[in-house]
């Protein structure tokens, strides 16, 4: 059964503390003298509830102690915006703390200056065009990823899983996994015509026409920037929904799948628990209080275990599956159902 090793987070008294305490549960052994990826999200321009680079610089400290050699990384956005590009999103993650001087190790961008710099790998075991990583993470000889655990438009919330297949994955095949997802205006008479959907697609798919959005789906890639509409007019039919984070737990079992001859392990922060994901620059909503921070070698484990506490945590709704109308349980279930992990775990306290 895997393990999981939970810092509650009344106990951190410090960002390297918590990381070393939780680490030393765990064999850091075939890491030693390798060149390690430190995935993150390193988060949107003016977004202020990103993982704050404390616990990377602490991080890499305690990997640098290991013998190894880590370096911070991401790879580029599928929607249009500051993290489109290589160098934009180095800019985006100098501004947001996250740079050689402050973290002691250098930031490279995984899938290069255009997005174009990427492996093939297989999708569910057969070949796929779309199916393709980051180089520098496939480069890599061993893999920290660190994810911030927080709500999520698509998903309901997002944590390790969702980081490794969104994260890890080329515009490409980004592409294909939004592109079960296709926005309808379900609910015009709720519709003001105020044009946010119009402003924020970032593939001008969407027009006004005669004061209500209409969308030309050749061009729209389904990135889910319009999801965020003010009145609830424009949304993704529920099975569309549902569709999308079975194939995101598929995508991110395949990806594992073709990294499993390096090691691996998942710290997931689950601190500053926002309603929308860390591509937001709005000011955040919070939905529950800070729990802690967790530790696995185990993907589905480490997240089930912080969506729990996090469900125990929450301060306006309910449910997990009240923050945006979608069961985060779906994508797990998902990723467990091909190998990438175990929805049953040890939880060590510590």
């Amino acid at each position: 059964m895997s393990l999981v090793v939970k810092v509650p987070f009344k106990k951190i008294l410090s960002p390297y503390r918590a990381l070393r305490v939780s680490l030393e549960n765990f064999n850091l052994e075939p890491f030693k003298g390798k060149v390690v990826a430190v995935k993150l999200h390193m988060g949107e321009r003016g977004n202020r509830s990103h993982v704050h680079p404390s616990y990377l610089s602490s991080l890499v400290r305690i990997l640098r102690d290991a013998g190894c050699e880590p370096f911070l990384t991401d790879t580029t956005t599928l929607y249009v915006g500051p993290r489109n590009t290589g160098l934009g999103y180095l800019r985006v993650s100098a501004e947001n703390g996250f740079n050689q001087i402050g973290i002691g190790a250098p930031v490279i961008i995984a899938d290069g200056l255009y997005g174009t710099d990427v492996v093939e790998i297989s999708f569910k075991g057969s070949k796929l065009e779309d199916a393709s990583v980051g180089k520098a993470l496939y480069d890599a000889e061993g893999i920290v990823v660190v994810s911030h655990v927080k709500g999520h438009a698509l998903t309901g919330l997002a944590g390790a899983i969702k980081n490794i297949a969104m994260g890890f994955g080329s515009k490409k095949f980004k592409k294909f996994m939004h592109s079960l997802l296709k926005p309808k205006l379900l609910h015009p008479e709720k519709c003001s015509g105020c044009g946010t959907c119009v402003r924020v697609c970032g593939f001008k798919a969407i027009t006004l026409v005669s004061g209500k959005p209409q969308i030309d789906y050749e061009k729209c890639v389904g990135c889910g920037a319009c999801s965020r509409c003010p009145t609830g007019a424009l949304v993704f039919p529920e099975e569309l929904i549902e569709n999308f984070n079975v194939r995101l737990g598929e995508v991110a079992a395949s990806i594992l799948e073709a990294f499993k001859h390096k090691p691996i392990i998942y710290i997931n922060i689950a601190e500053k628990i926002t309603r929308y994901c860390d591509c937001v620059s709005d000011p955040p909503e919070l939905v529950a209080e800070d729990v802690g921070i967790y530790v696995s070698q185990d993907p589905v484990a480490i997240d089930v275990a912080a969506f729990k506490d996090v469900e125990n945590a929450l301060t306006k709704v309910k449910s997990l599956k009240e923050i945006n109308n979608v069961d985060p349980w779906i994508h797990l279930r998902s990723a467990e159902k091909l190998g990438a992990g175990k929805t049953t775990y040890q939880l060590k306290t510590t």
